[in-house]
């Protein structure tokens, strides 16, 4: 890290660490005044943007008929910007319980990272946001993945050596966060300041944006803090009751343009360009909101497609209720079928057939025993590709 980058910055001070090398430890939030009156048209957008969210969420019958195909979505999105990939099809595969040996570990990652999301949003009714919250997701995160990288990343617990970022020797680095002493001082004034009772007047969306910088600049874990830090933004707005179900995930709009997303949170820390940072996180909201109303409504008319041609086709209540599951799970098995009908394994091969031969279902190639089908227009639109 360039050391006359940082050198007299708003946003920070300059600490010595290891190898002669410094790192940057950021002041705590919130930032110096921000000219809001400036983010006043952004914030309208991105503020509509999520009204008409919110609303169409209220349309829904079953808000997971939105909920988890957009989880997966950002399951895929937030773990290819770390370098872990995996497909819609594998990914879907796993969570059906296709079993580990033919997994990757990559898809095993991104299945982690849907479960630490889901189990985040859960644990918090019961128990607000917290660190621990933090550290509980981490720890799913990282749970038997690859050893190059969960070994050394230590689930569950905070960085216990300085990391950096940017190259593969800390001389070499763009950016070096705080030791993890200071990180962790960060971290209790960054808990302090989410739960802290006076707003100060701070919009919740800005202070979603000053949370998130926050959170990546401390960088408080030695691996995943990237993927952590973008469920954080999506805990702390349900917290807020900023959006009313867990359906705004910025991932897949800040893969497209991540570089940007890298640089203008450099450019906080370096400047203290604040404000730059914070039009951007709102023109990703706005984005990632239309982007969900959008999928919400291709879902609901595909959803009325299929149960339009059934009822006309004289169908069952039963395989209508397989429909409905198609949305929340696109990839099933016949024993599935059966526990959730509640019926005899023959009869749920038989209506498994049904949609088959409907167009609806098709069998995933290679597997047996179980056999595993897939509703393929339901997985285009999880995709984006509609």
């Amino acid at each position: 890290m360039k050391k006359a980058d940082f050198e007299g910055s708003p946003s920070g001070r300059l600490v010595p660490t290891e190898r002669g090398q410094w790192a940057f430890v950021p002041n705590d939030l919130p930032p110096p005044a921000l000219d809001l009156g400036s983010l006043a048209t952004p914030l309208g957008e991105a503020y509509q943007a999520l009204g008409e969210l919110n609303g169409m969420g209220r349309i829904l019958g079953d808000p997971y008929l939105l909920i988890r195909p957009l989880q997966n979505r950002e399951a895929l999105a937030s773990s290819s910007m770390e370098g872990t990939y995996t497909t819609i099809d594998d990914l879907l595969l796993a969570d059906a319980g296709s079993g580990e040996a033919g997994q990757t570990s990559d898809t095993r990652e991104v299945l982690n990272y849907r479960i630490a999301l889901a189990q985040a949003l859960e644990s918090m009714e019961s128990l607000p946001l917290s660190l621990r919250t933090l550290r509980d997701a981490h720890r799913v995160l990282l749970r038997s993945v690859a050893r190059h990288r969960g070994s050394r990343a230590l689930p569950g617990e905070l960085k216990q050596h300085q990391n950096f970022i940017g190259a593969f020797t800390i001389e070499d680095a763009r950016f070096v966060p705080p030791p993890p002493a200071d990180a962790l001082r960060c971290l209790d004034a960054l808990e302090r300041f989410i739960h802290r009772e006076d707003r100060l007047g701070i919009p919740d969306l800005v202070d979603a944006a000053c949370i998130h910088y926050q959170f990546e600049t401390i960088h408080p874990f030695a691996d995943g803090n990237g993927r952590v830090g973008r469920m954080l933004i999506l805990l702390h707005l349900v917290m807020r009751g900023v959006i009313r179900q867990p359906t705004l995930y910025l991932s897949p709009v800040l893969e497209t343009r991540k570089d940007e997303y890298i640089d203008l949170m450099f450019e906080v820390s370096r400047r203290g360009a604040w404000l730059p940072w914070i039009r951007f996180f709102l023109e990703v909201v706005k984005v990632a909101a239309n982007e969900a109303v959008s999928t919400a409504e291709a879902l609901l008319a595909l959803q009325t497609d299929y149960r339009i041609r059934l009822q006309r086709a004289g169908r069952s209540a039963n395989l209508l209720a397989i429909v409905d599951l198609l949305f929340k799970r696109p990839v099933v098995t016949i024993p599935q079928i059966a526990e959730h009908l509640g019926v005899t394994y023959r009869s749920a091969q038989l209506n498994t057939e049904t949609l088959v031969a409907a167009g609806i279902l098709s069998e995933r190639p290679g597997t047996s025993n179980p056999r595993f089908f897939a509703a393929r227009d339901v997985l285009t639109i999880i995709s984006g590709s509609h």
